[in-house]
C-alpha cells in the first residue's frame, strides 16, 4: 500500500480548498485518460489529515513511481481543484532497525556528552547516505536500562528509524559504524506470533499490519465492527460502547467457541503464545552461543593488551594431556564465530521485549 502513496505538497500561503477531495481525483483521472496514459495508471481518492495534508493511492495496478512520471499532468489537473498544490512526491518509507551492544558508559544519559543523540549524529557522519529522521531510543525503555545498568550490564540494544528502504537493506547487509565500532544491525519487528490485532481480534499482527481494515471484527461478539464500537442493544443496560456485559453472547472470531477472542481457554491464543515462547527460546539461545563466542575472543584479546602471553605463548608453556598423564580431550568449536566483534562490548546484555 505505501508503494502506492502519493503526496501532494501545497504552498502553505495559500488557503486550502472548500471543495471535496473527490474532485481532485475526478479531474487527475480525466486528465490521464486525455493524455492516453495507461488506463491502469490513475489514483484511487484523495484523503486529508487533520493537518489539511492531502495524498493519494493509486489503482492497486499502478505503483506511485509510476504516477510520478506523468507528474505535469497530475499537478495542472489538481490545481483547477486546489490552485495550493505545487507538487506531488512519492511516500518515502523508513525502516525501524535495531543496533545492538550499544555501550552505556558512552551513550546513556546527558553526561555522556549527548546520549544517544550523540550516537545518532555518529551514525549519520560515518555512513555514507544513512539518515535517521527520529530520535534512537533504548528497546526496554528508560527504566529497564537503568536497571540493567545496576545490574553490572555494560551495554544494550537500541531502535531506530532508517529513512528509505534500499538504505535499509543496505544497513541490514553490513552494519553501522559510530566512533569506528562496527555494529550489528538487524530488522526491529513490533509484531510476534503473540500480538493481538485490535481491528480484525486475529493473532500475530498489529493494526498498523492489517490487511482487514475495512472488515473489521469484535472481540467480544465476533461482530462486524471494532470492539470499541460494541453495544448492548438490551434496552436499561449501562454498559458503556466497546464493554462486555451479561446480555452478551460470547464469541471468538478465531475458534468459533462461545467466548470472547482474548479468553485464555481459546485454542488458537495457547497456539499464539507457544509459537511466540519458543521463537523466543530460539532468540535466546543463539544470541548465548553469539555472546560465549564474543567473550571468549575478547579476553584473549584483553590478554595481549594487558602484556599477558598471547594464546600462542600460553599454549607453549601449558602442559599437554599427554605430558599430564591424561587422555586428549575433544574440544568442540562453535560454528558461530565471528571474524570481528559486533561492538566494542560485543553482545546485547539483556532478551529485549520486542524481537
Amino acid at each position: 500500500m505505501e508503494k502506492r502513496r502519493v503526496t501532494f505538497k501545497r504552498d502553505n500561503g495559500l488557503p486550502l480548498s472548500q471543495k471535496k477531495d473527490l474532485d481532485i481525483s475526478s479531474e487527475v483521472n480525466r486528465a490521464l485518460f486525455e493524455a492516453k496514459v495507461p488506463h491502469f495508471v490513475r489514483i484511487q481518492g484523495v484523503t486529508k489529515n487533520t493537518r489539511g495534508c492531502l495524498s493519494t493511492i493509486t489503482t492497486p495496478s499502478a505503483t506511485a513511481e509510476m504516477l510520478i512520471r506523468y507528474r505535469e499532468i497530475v499537478i495542472k489537473a489538481a490545481r483547477k481543484v486546489d490552485a495550493g498544490i505545487v507538487d506531488i512526491e512519492t511516500n518515502e518509507l523508513w525502516e525501524r532497525v535495531k543496533m545492538h551492544g550499544v555501550n552505556f558508559d558512552r551513550y546513556l544519559g546527558k553526561k555522556t556528552g549527548g546520549g544517544l543523540e550523540k550516537l545518532r549524529s555518529e551514525l549519520q557522519a560515518e555512513n555514507e547516505g544513512v539518515v535517521l529522521p527520529l530520535a534512537i531510543s533504548w528497546i526496554g525503555g528508560p527504566k529497564d536500562v537503568q536497571k540493567k545498568k545496576t545490574e553490572g550490564k555494560k551495554a544494550s540494544s537500541v531502535v531506530f528509524a532508517v529513512k528509505g528502504s534500499k538504505m535499509a537493506e543496505k544497513v541490514l547487509r553490513g552494519g553501522l559504524r559510530a566512533a569506528g565500532v562496527k555494529y550489528d544491525v538487524e530488522r526491529f519487528m513490533t509484531a510476534g506470533p503473540d500480538s493481538f490485532c485490535g481491528v480484525c481480534s486475529r493473532w500475530g499482527h498489529v493494526e498498523a499490519k492489517c490487511g482487514s481494515l475495512k472488515m473489521p471484527a469484535c472481540m467480544l461478539c465476533a461482530g462486524r465492527h471494532l470492539t470499541k464500537d460494541h453495544k448492548c442493544n438490551m434496552v436499561g443496560c449501562k454498559a458503556n460502547a466497546g464493554q462486555n456485559c451479561t446480555h452478551n453472547v460470547d464469541k471468538c472470531v478465531n475458534c468459533k467457541g462461545n467466548h470472547i477472542t482474548k479468553a485464555n481457554v481459546c485454542v488458537k491464543k495457547q497456539e499464539a503464545i507457544k509459537i511466540a515462547r519458543e521463537e523466543r527460546r530460539t532468540w535466546k539461545e543463539r544470541e548465548g552461543e553469539r555472546r560465549n563466542v564474543t567473550t571468549d575472543q575478547q579476553k584473549k584479546l584483553d590478554q595481549v593488551e594487558d602484556g599477558g602471553p598471547s594464546t600462542a605463548e600460553a599454549e607453549k608453556k601449558a602442559p599437554s594431556d599427554e605430558q599430564q598423564g591424561k587422555e586428549p580431550e575433544v574440544q568442540v568449536v562453535s560454528t558461530q564465530a565471528t571474524s570481528e566483534p559486533s561492538s566494542s562490548t560485543g553482545i546485547p546484555e539483556t532478551p529485549m521485549t520486542q524481537w
